[in-house]
This record gives C-alpha cells, structure tokens and sequence, in this order.
C-alpha cells in the first residue's frame, strides 16, 4: 500500500473499531490507541470520536476515561449517560460502577500506525545526512496553520545571498489525518507538497518547521519532505522529541549551541540565537545537509528565535487562515 493510500485509509480504520465495542460494554481512548498501534494516537482518538460522522451508529458514547469517567461526547454528558444506562451500563457519580468487569479491549486490528512506522523506517533508509556539495541561490521556510480539518500551508522564498524574501506562496487544503506525535508527515507532508507545487522555481534547500533527524525515530518531517522531493530539507523544531544536549544551553554564560545525541549518536543541535530568544530551537538535517551546515544555514537566518523564511511563512499561513474563518 503506497503513502496516499496509506494516509486516506486511516479514519476509515478507525470507526470500525469503535464499532467492535459491544452493547452493554465500554472501552477507553487508550485501548483504541493501542488498537491502531501506538498509545501516541490517545489524543488523536478522543478528536475523531468527536468527529463521528454516524453518532450511535458507530457508538462512540461507548468510549471512555482509563479510571471509568465518562469523559466528554459531542452530544453531551447527560446524553452521554442515558445511552449508556439503556445499553445496561451502571454509572455512579459520573463513573462507570464495576469498570474492570464491562471494559473492552479485545479489539481485532491489524494496527495501521504500525503500518505507518514501517513506512517510516522504508523512507529512514534513503535519508543521505551529508555535505550537499554545491551552494545554496535560494532558500524557503514552510509552516502550516489548521483550522480544524482545514490545512493553510505557505512558503516563503528568500535570496539567500542577499537575505531578502523573493516572494510568498499560501493555498489551502483538506486533511484527513490526525495530529499524532512522531507522526507529523503522515498529516503535514501532503500540505508541503501541495504548496511547492506552485513554485515556479524550487528553492535549492527548504526549512522545515518540524523535525528531521532529530525524531525518534530517525525520520522526522524534513526527512520524509526532502526523500519524497529529492530536495536538501532542514528540520526546525521548538521542543526536543529525543536525545540529550551535550552542553547547558546559557546565553549569559556565552553556551548558545550544544550538540544533541541520542545514545552518543548525533542527532542535531539547540540553538539560542536571535535577540528575542529565551529557549533554543532544535536544528537537524532533513536530507542532503550535514548537521555542520544545518546549523549555519539556520543561523543566518535568525535574527529572531526562528529563522527568518520559517517566521515569514508561519505569518503567511496564519493570515491565510484567519482570512478564511471570517
């Protein structure tokens, strides 16, 4: 099954899961979690509960807290607890009574995250960490903005030689995958590619706001992007999914750079740069970078905490958005 497949068949696995809950029997958002193969997906599971298309139908009022709370429902809590008192379930100070005995885990699933993380291991093993050889004309950031299922992805395209912004890029597009942790590709790659495509002229490298290597996986945004492309991609984070900085990062004390490893392995570096920084941001190559010129690409761009093409496109697509919700 190929990537696009692979990402439209997710919501359709899901609700038939939820459906395999028995009447007169409960199960939680983490069970359904781990059904679809990653107790990541918790979060990711309560908002495409809320989502239901078919309320009832497929029982989500079935689905509930780890300790027996009911937990919420598009259609209210007290709706909530009516179709589970109908169905035989006895509930007490806003708790299922007798929990461990009504709860269902027996799911029957071939867990599709775990199809994905094997996607995501098959795009690991053409990620080249490496010297692109040849100098970088023209550089873009790309950035994201939701509203709800909503995607506004914008590019901002910059000279790099003269460090000004050449020209601006914003589209919109539907989204079918949920936020889930480690698997931001699976959700925002299909944004980046529909947003390159309007670019007459493909920058030389793109900065990714997003992880590359830096992941725990080894394949973060950027990685997935620059395979899928070809294109030299740098991942630019705000938090540390994994690894350990080798040095205390303290600009008083001049330490505004520290390598990250994970298991003595480099993965990355944090970086405080830029007058208004307070925390650093997590550089790691994508594809066809070094960790070396990562990092000095990264740097000549911030003049804030984050480099100045990702900042632009971030604006972009947030007036884009706002634009849209009026």
């Amino acid at each position: 099954m190929g990537y696009t497949s692979l990402v439209k068949s997710f919501r359709q696995d899901f609700y038939p899961l939820v459906c395999q809950i028995p009447e007169g029997r409960v199960s939680t958002y983490g069970a359904l979690a781990r059904a679809l193969g990653s107790e990541r997906a918790a979060r990711a599971v309560g908002k495409m509960l809320n989502e239901n298309p078919r309320p009832v139908e497929v029982p989500c009022h079935r689905v509930v807290m780890s300790d027996g709370s009911l937990g919420g429902y598009g259609g209210g809590i007290e709706e909530k607890k009516r179709l589970l008192e109908e169905e035989g379930i006895r509930i007490k100070n806003g708790r299922v009574k007798e929990f461990e005995h009504v709860v269902f885990e027996s799911f029957v699933s071939d867990k599709p995250l775990k199809r994905l993380r094997e996607e995501q291991k098959r795009v690991k093993e053409k990620v080249a960490v490496q010297e692109s050889g040849i100098g970088f004309s023209s550089v873009a950031g790309v950035d994201v903005s939701y509203s709800n299922n909503r995607a506004y992805p914008a590019l901002s395209l910059w000279d790099h030689e003269n460090k000004e912004e050449i020209d601006v890029f914003t589209t919109e597009i539907d989204v079918e995958f949920p936020y889930i942790p480690t698997f931001l590709a699976f959700r925002e790659l299909p944004c980046l590619l529909e947003i390159l495509e309007k670019v007459e002229d493909q920058p030389d490298v793109v900065m990714v706001d997003g992880n590359g290597v830096m992941h725990p996986d080894g394949i973060g945004l950027a990685s997935h992007l620059g395979v899928e492309t070809g294109m030299a991609t740098v991942g630019v984070a705000k938090s540390k999914l994994c690894g350990d900085l080798v040095d205390e990062i303290d600009r008083e004390k001049g330490k505004m750079l520290s390598e990250v490893r994970d298991n003595g392995k480099l993965i990355g570096h944090a970086l405080l740069e830029g007058k208004r920084a307070k925390n650093p941001i997590y550089v790691s190559p994508g594809h066809g970078v070094s960790h070396d010129q990562a990092v000095q690409l990264v740097k000549s761009y911030c003049r804030y905490k984050v480099p100045d093409p990702i900042r632009r496109a971030h604006i972009e697509a947030t007036k884009r958005r706002k634009k849209d919700e009026r």
